[in-house]
């Protein structure tokens, strides 16, 4: 496989704070890199060195960046294309999402702008100036076609209409978070560099929209680097992980779920040397204590062997795996329902009803996963719940005193100017835990994986995910009896959300999520809200059963989006059949008058799977039983995968003879 690239000996620093200390990695044709490492660490920077954007650090011996040069073909020559986790806003306009496109492409905007305005003149120019205005035309139409302009326009407007975005005269600044979102991942897709660098392409994107995405990055040929929080992602997408650790790049040849395989190994193997270390320091130091007498000659040897053999095991402690020490406290409520809605509708406007007949109940121990597209309603909700909204029409009872801690996107509660020392102690050395035990605030702050020299820094110095670990320290001083995580997982690197995950697997009170992550919804929901269509689906299972339903919802939406608009076009690329006439073998004649019994016999099979299925009591599920479900809804969708190929071995045959 021919390399695109190869970086070596990369150092890069921002005022005092080093990111990469002499990493070295490299890009081949077809990678398809998973990128990780901590908030802050360099990930975002990495993707920027790679476009350009960003110089290495002057060292000796010098930062190398070797680039194929392809030897004239395009397809082998490094060249690459940032999609960038925002939209970036043109500050000298409003561009329509049709005309977006240049903004990304500066020779394409020139180019197209110019020969729009030599177009205006020709339809007033004299017979003197047309030749020369014609003679111009054709330089720029040459351009465009140099730069294979036309088939990158058409791809761009096909993948805005393929993500549901039909009006592309609309402007940019209208669009909400999630209709930007899909500008930006229509941009990487008919991008026609090398290397596609999606940097968190899936944050505030819906359910159905993430999954489109993942098909089609799943199918892609394209060479990659992702940055995401999103297992499922990461781990059915990627191919290979780079993983920035104390300012070096490990690279690991594998998807994200054997990466993860690989890292437990490599911590098993660190606790058995860190054992191993311990005893011998533990037999050395008492070596140490001895008197001189009691040792007779110190041997100089063995004493720097002590030395060293401490220097051991504070690297190996290092290295081993921090863990966030979060704890989420609850209030020791006793009362079982905490808040029922009877009928609950709701509208800002007392016409357009956001949600009608909302009927729900929240139960000590409950853990709701809250999903639906953007803009049904999800946060309206959620301000019901914590009572913030008061309903249109319907009743909410709450438990009386019902303690509830809201987690919001937006971080609302920090203060730009404050220091984490001011925000979480009030200025005071030491916070007090929801338990009633006291800690001092530097070793609570270094627990959320903060170093301490970042105590006294202005909060408007730190990133997205520092932010939110922020928060999430402030949050975690709070008991309560309902917890709501309003998107808790944007902008937390993997090792952040693992922990976060098991925190609240662990914890016992009652917890509300919304949440575009699937293994996150997976992993700790024993109830899911499915909001749509102005109502609300109700899974008692769990994500696990939900998310057959969502998977329908997403085969429906699709054909009812494709039946009329993609049809013709469905037609126009159908390859033609040979008009030949074929005669069937015998083994062909054989086969045929098999796969009816086979239909049938994988008819059955599949039927007594859904039988099984449905005799499931999702209100008792345990995890043995969870894991008996989802053992037989994957035979049964085996089955049905082998079934429905079946049917086309046989449509095939029948239409030869």
């Amino acid at each position: 496989m021919s390399l695109f690239c190869t970086l070596k000996n990369l150092h890069l620093s921002f005022g005092g704070k080093s990111i990469f200390n002499g990493a070295n990695f490299s890009i081949s044709k077809g990678d398809r890199i998973g990128l990780l490492g901590l908030n802050g660490k360099g990930k975002s920077s990495l993707l920027k060195v790679l476009i350009g954007e960003l110089s290495a650090d002057n060292t000796t011996p010098p930062f190398q960046f070797d680039k194929a040069r392809g030897d004239g073909d395009p397809d082998k020559a490094y060249s690459s294309f940032l999609v960038p986790q925002e939209l970036p806003v043109d500050e000298n306009g409003d561009p329509s999402i049709k005309d977006y496109i240049y903004e990304f492409y500066p020779v394409l905007k020139e180019t197209h702008f110019a020969l729009e305005e030599l177009n205006k003149k020709l339809e007033s120019a004299s017979d003197d100036e047309m030749e020369k205005l014609i003679d111009n035309q054709k330089i720029y139409l040459e351009k465009l076609d140099e730069i294979n302009a036309w088939d990158l326009i058409q791809n761009y407007e096909s993948y805005l209409k393929y993500f549901a975005l039909s009006d592309l005269d609309a402007k940019v600044s209208s669009l909400s978070g999630g209709e930007q979102k899909k500008v930006l991942l229509s941009l990487g897709f008919s991008a026609t560099a090398n290397i596609v660098l999606w940097d968190e392409p899936t944050n505030h994107l819906d359910l159905e929209t993430i999954q489109l995405f993942e098909e089609r990055l799943s199918s892609s040929k394209s060479t990659f680097v992702l940055i995401s929080h999103d297992r499922y992602l990461l781990g059915r997408a990627t191919d290979k992980i780079l993983h920035i650790n104390n300012g070096l790049i490990d690279s690991f040849k594998g998807n994200y779920i054997q990466y993860l395989v690989h890292l437990g190994e490599q911590e098993n193997s660190r606790i058995r040397l860190l054992n191993k270390l311990q005893n011998s320091l533990k037999r050395e130091t008492d070596w140490m204590r001895q008197g001189i007498k009691a040792r007779g000659t110190r041997s100089k040897k063995r004493v720097e062997g002590f030395h060293n053999l401490r220097d051991q095991v504070a690297k190996v402690k290092g290295d081993a795996k921090r863990k966030l020490e979060m704890s989420l406290n609850k209030t020791g409520k006793k009362t079982k329902s905490y808040i029922t809605f009877s009928d609950v509708d709701f509208s800002f406007n007392e016409s357009d009803f956001l949600f009608k007949n909302i009927n729900l109940q929240i139960s000590k121990g409950d853990k709701i996963g809250l999903i639906g597209a953007n803009g049904v309603g999800k946060t309206t909700l959620i301000n019901l719940i914590a009572n913030k909204l008061v309903p249109t029409h319907g009743n909410i009872k709450r438990a009386d005193n019902l303690s509830i801690q809201h987690f919001t996107q937006k971080r609302e509660e920090l203060d730009l100017e404050k220091t984490p020392f001011e925000l979480l102690a009030d200025g005071v050395d030491h916070v007090t835990l929801p338990n009633g035990q006291t800690k001092h605030i530097a070793s609570y702050f270094q627990s959320f994986l903060f170093h301490k020299d970042q105590l006294h820094r202005p909060l408007r110095t730190f990133s997205g995910g520092e932010k939110n670990r922020l928060q999430m320290a402030l949050n975690l001083l709070r008991a309560g009896d309902l917890w709501i995580f309003d998107e808790p997982t944007n902008d937390l690197d993997l090792e952040t959300l693992q922990v976060l995950e098991e925190k609240l697997i662990e914890f016992t009170g009652s917890i509300i999520l919304i949440s575009h992550d699937r293994s996150f919804l997976s992993n700790i929901t024993n109830k899911v809200w499915v909001l749509r269509n102005k109502s609300m689906e109700n899974f008692e299972g769990g994500f696990e059963q939900a998310e057959e339903y969502l998977e329908a919802l997403t085969v429906e939406d699709i054909l009812d989006h494709d039946l009329n608009a993609d049809s013709a076009c469905a037609t126009a690329i159908m390859p033609e059949k040979n008009s030949a006439k074929k005669d069937l073998s015998n083994k062909d004649k054989t086969r045929r008058k098999k796969l009816p019994r086979i239909i049938q016999e994988l008819e059955i099979k599949i039927d007594k799977f859904a039988n099984e299925l449905e005799q499931f009591d999702f209100a008792k599920m345990n995890q043995e039983l969870s894991t008996r479900y989802a053992e037989i809804k994957k035979q049964k969708e085996s089955l049905e995968e082998e079934l429905l190929k079946t049917y086309e071995e046989l449509e095939e045959l029948n239409a030869i003879s």
